[in-house]
């Protein structure tokens, strides 16, 4: 039989089934079905073609039916508490549902190949990549076999181990995932970190967890300290010397960097030369060295409740590149002349050596911004002891808070969204377990260090935006969600409160007043909460698009290198537009991808830290009674955050008192059958605690009433 006749008959049997393709045939059927002569042998092999190539499929001997061609979908596993988990998929909105008996051995995170069951749901067929190989748990001993618990809030997996090392029963181990074959998956102890509920340990637990490197080697830190050669008299002579300038950094008490600084000079004309300084790294962190390499797979410090995980060794973030008082310092500076109207009338950017007269704390300049004195209190003082400052720098304070207020009323009227969330800090004993927890207020002072660092952003991307010869890096934060604002919207409406969100150009002043409204509220956390996670988030991009919570059209970061890779790259960029060079980037967009996946990882450790400290804070206070703010409602009940110490635990709905409660997601509350009671968002409610989870990072109250 020829080609062309072999393809025919190939594609006329295929039609017998299409036409049929429910039903299942054996070759005398087929041959019935043709109307036409046909060899059986040639039939024979037309069938095992088909069959080859997968076309149909056979079910019986001699009997075929009609493969159908399953839609196969690919993504990513985000995996829920319950054990079940979603497809997700980029650039497309709606997520696949997998049940957890189709998760099929995936673990969170992994790349999958998934088969359509119906229009909204999947089964896993195939895992394509492990995106996450290691893993923090409990060692767990028995029946004289060791196993590792692994137990977070998204996953439960028990790992069997071959080898026990020098780990003991009940201790935190980070292990390696071998395979999947047998009941459990195998893995092997790569790390022991000590013994379970010790703070310690746990810190450095959510560090494993999330990958996040918290050591350097020695050969990295030899590395950093032979770059003090580097700070010398040949290298001042090539910096625009500002020693002799008022110069001073304002930080938290507990701050061991200091990347910003700084000056104020009176003019004979009653205008101001405002400095702002920033450490120079980039010139002591060489491009394509081993410690920049480090620092760029770092990208950023992380900020955990107890301790600072730094981007950079010690050597330098804490010695050579911070701006410590009294000693020469390199830096990059962005100097702005005001007018007596507190106009910009000039501005300049530059390579810089300064001396700073100065470290204050927040409270200490907090403290001369309300008393207008240079007198401060031993009660204030950072060194417990009354302190007598320097004419110049008490003037320095108060003209830099003048200046300050005058951007911020500006940058407001521009739309600028200004939040008052208040944020808590625990009070650490020695073995750093939390004792107390404070409200962290936002001062002027620390607004008027916020200011001028905004400012300095701002104005170094303006100069990238001018130079069409080179990119730039820019901090972009995109419009929100039109679907988020409606959900907003209709929230704070149950609320209580009547903002014109959806249907408005007028967006930021309608935000910006419906913040001032709940502004001292109970309900105040929550919305500020709710108005947060309605945003986008910001990203790093060389492609400008703007920020929209800042109401700026251009903007950057500048002011934090030795936390900040993104600040390395664009002092960088600066330094070749100002000596006038053309350097390409061509990796640039992908290396601020990177920089803000590694900024996000960073995030959600940190906000795992807060979570445990809430969890081993609230384990000491069980059957204790507290107030708090109903901030989440859902099918299974309540979340409260608590007034004071903004731990936010859950209640469950059937353990709510006195009635059937039932969730009403239209009107976004749960809703008593018989007394019609209700619970609302920013309800006021006394609640106990009643248990927690530190594995699953879980406190559980209980209702007693409504307030």
């Amino acid at each position: 039989m020829y080609k062309k006749e072999e393809n025919l008959l190939n594609n006329e049997i295929l039609s017998v089934f299409k036409n049929n393709y429910k039903r299942k045939f054996n070759y005398k059927q087929i041959l019935f079905k043709l109307k036409r002569n046909v060899n059986t042998n040639d039939l024979k092999k037309s069938l095992i073609f088909l069959e080859r190539e997968k076309k149909i499929v056979q079910i019986n001997p001699g009997s075929y039916i009609l493969l159908k061609n399953k839609k196969t979908v690919k993504g990513v596993l985000d995996k829920t508490k319950k054990g079940s988990g979603y497809l997700v998929q980029e650039n497309v909105e709606k997520d696949f549902f997998i049940s957890e008996k189709n998760i099929n051995k995936a673990f969170d995170g992994d790349l999958i190949e998934c088969e359509l069951i119906s229009n909204r749901e999947v089964k896993i067929t195939k895992i394509l990549e492990r995106r996450k190989t290691n893993f923090v748990g409990t060692i767990v001993l028995k029946e004289n076999r060791t196993y590792v618990n692994v137990s977070t809030q998204r996953e439960k997996i028990i790992f069997f181990i071959n080898n026990i090392e020098k780990a003991q029963e009940n201790d935190l181990v980070v292990i390696e995932f071998i395979k999947w074959e047998k009941e459990f998956p195998e893995g092997k102890i790569i790390k022991i970190i000590g013994e379970k509920g010790l703070v310690d340990n746990e810190i450095h637990a959510i560090l494993e967890e999330y990958e996040l490197p918290y050591e350097f080697t020695e050969e990295l830190n030899n590395e950093a300290y032979k770059l003090e050669s580097l700070q010398n008299k040949q290298e001042i002579k090539n910096r625009t010397d500002l020693r002799n300038i008022t110069t001073l950094t304002i930080d938290p008490e507990d701050a061991k960097d200091f990347d910003d600084a700084i000056s104020v000079k009176t003019n004979n004309n009653k205008s101001f030369e405002i400095g702002i300084h920033i450490a120079d790294v980039s010139f002591f962190l060489r491009k394509n060295t081993l410690l920049d390499k480090e620092a760029f797979k770092r990208a950023t410090s992380v900020y955990l409740v107890d301790r600072v995980v730094p981007m950079l060794p010690e050597s330098l973030s804490n010695k050579l590149c911070s701006l410590r008082p009294n000693e020469e310092k390199f830096t990059f500076s962005a100097i702005f002349t005001f007018d007596n109207n507190y106009n910009i009338t000039k501005e300049w950017f530059g390579k810089t050596v300064i001396n700073s007269n100065k470290r204050l704390t927040y409270e200490e300049a907090q403290f001369i911004i309300e008393n207008k004195t240079n007198i401060i209190p031993k009660e204030i003082s950072l060194s417990k002891k009354e302190e007598t400052l320097e004419n110049n720098i008490k003037d320095s304070i108060e003209i830099l808070n003048k200046i300050a207020n005058d951007l911020r009323k500006k940058r407001s009227k521009e739309g600028s969204i200004t939040f008052n969330k208040k944020e808590v800090k625990f009070v650490l004993n020695k073995e750093k377990e939390p004792i107390n927890t404070v409200l962290k207020e936002s001062l002027d002072a620390n607004k008027l260090v916020e200011e001028f660092m905004l400012l300095a952003n701002k104005k170094v991307a303006e100069v990238f935006e001018k130079n069409k010869k080179a990119k730039g890096i820019y901090r972009v934060h995109d419009y929100p969600d039109d679907q988020k604002i409606a959900t907003l919207e209709r929230v704070v409406k149950n609320l209580g409160y009547n903002p014109q969100l959806k249907h408005t150009n007028n967006i930021h002043n309608q935000i910006n007043e419906l913040l001032k409204k709940v502004n001292n509220t109970p309900e105040q956390n929550l919305i500020d909460t709710l108005v947060i996670r309605s945003m986008s988030k910001a990203k790093y991009s060389s492609n400008n698009i703007g920020h929209f919570g800042l109401a700026f059209k251009k903007y950057t970061h500048f002011t934090s290198p030795i936390r900040r890779y993104p600040d390395v790259i664009v002092h960088r960029m600066l330094e070749n537009i100002l000596l006038n060079k053309t350097v390409e980037y061509t990796n640039l967009e992908e290396d601020c991808l990177h920089c803000s996946k590694r900024e996000e990882v960073a995030t959600k450790a940190e906000r795992t830290s807060i979570k445990y400290m809430q969890v081993k804070y609230m384990s000491k206070q069980i059957n204790k009674k507290f107030v708090g703010v109903i901030s989440g409602i859902m099918e299974r009940g309540i979340f409260v955050e608590t007034k004071k110490s903004k731990c936010e635990g859950f209640i469950r709905i059937k353990d709510i008192p006195n009635d059937y409660f039932v969730f009403n997601e239209k009107e976004f509350l749960l809703l008593g059958r018989k007394t019609k009671e209700e619970y609302r968002l920013g309800d006021e409610v006394l609640i106990k605690v009643i248990g927690t989870n530190e594995d699953k990072k879980q406190i559980d109250f209980s209702l007693i009433e409504k307030l």
